[in-house]
């Protein structure tokens, strides 16, 4: 759980965090950042994670074009600052909901980690709901 004080810096390094852990190919750590299933109750893991993206970036892609060797996830701390950071406050305040790029092969990529945070006792609850070109 995310604490209650500086809520947006918390969102954004819980998203930066997640996807160094997945850039050091640590996945199953990343996963277990996270405190709830999905609204639809998929429990991410790391095959599944790495499923998803290796679907969206498939050897037909203009991506895989570019990057022939395949997807993979870099450290968000070398890109500088993505230009986006939209986050947004869920009906009645009960959390947020942020949208953040996913950091594949040197730069930030058209793939999108949808991360909700709910509001909890003591602190926010991380869920990925869902990962997807918009």
């Amino acid at each position: 759980m995310l604490p209650l004080n500086n809520e947006l810096e918390q969102i954004r390094e819980f998203a930066r965090r997640f996807f160094r852990l997945a850039a050091q190919d640590r996945l199953n750590e990343a996963c277990a950042l996270l405190d709830e299933p999905t609204s639809r109750g998929h429990i991410w893991t790391r095959e599944s994670i790495l499923r998803v993206v290796h679907e969206t970036f498939h050897p037909g892609t203009i991506f895989f074009q570019r990057h022939p060797d395949g997807p993979r996830f870099t450290n968000p701390n070398e890109l500088a600052e993505p230009v986006r950071f939209e986050v947004y406050m869920l009906k009645g305040g009960s959390g947020y909901w942020y949208d953040y790029d996913v950091p594949l092969n040197g730069e930030w990529s058209d793939l999108t980690a949808q991360f909700e945070f709910k509001r909890q006792p003591g602190g926010l609850a991380a869920i990925l709901n869902d990962l997807h070109v918009l």
